[in-house]
């Protein structure tokens, strides 16, 4: 049973990002339209993940998310991505991940990585 004296809960990374090119998403196939896409949101929360540990732990996989994506963010707009370590099972972790678009909760949820040796 690894252990890792070296995490602790609470651990914490935060990511910005401009919402545009391959982040946007369409409703209506007009470019107008585009907002943050589902997709683009997620691999923010589990970058910041990978960011709240790698100094401690190196490489960790990701193996669940539990996200809800709550409101859009426009074209050009800056997001901000933060997660927090809330749980360390053995060489489990769960973190508690949001972005917000200024004060608005854009996505929240839980997202569990593995550490992994390479």
């Amino acid at each position: 049973m690894p252990n890792y004296p070296q995490l602790a809960i609470g651990m914490s990374a935060i990511r910005m990002l401009v919402v545009e090119g391959s982040k946007l998403y369409s409703p209506t196939g007009k470019k107008k339209d585009s907002v943050l896409s589902t997709p683009a949101m997620v691999m923010e929360m589990e970058l910041a993940s990978v960011d709240a540990v790698f100094k401690q732990v190196g490489a960790t996989v990701g193996f669940h998310v539990d996200i809800k994506h709550i409101a859009p963010t426009p074209a050009g707009e800056i997001i901000k991505t933060t997660s927090t370590l809330v749980e360390i099972n053995c060489d489990k972790l769960k973190f508690q991940v949001e972005t917000k678009f200024g004060k608005q909760l854009v996505g929240v949820g839980f997202h569990r990585r593995s550490i992994v040796k390479l």
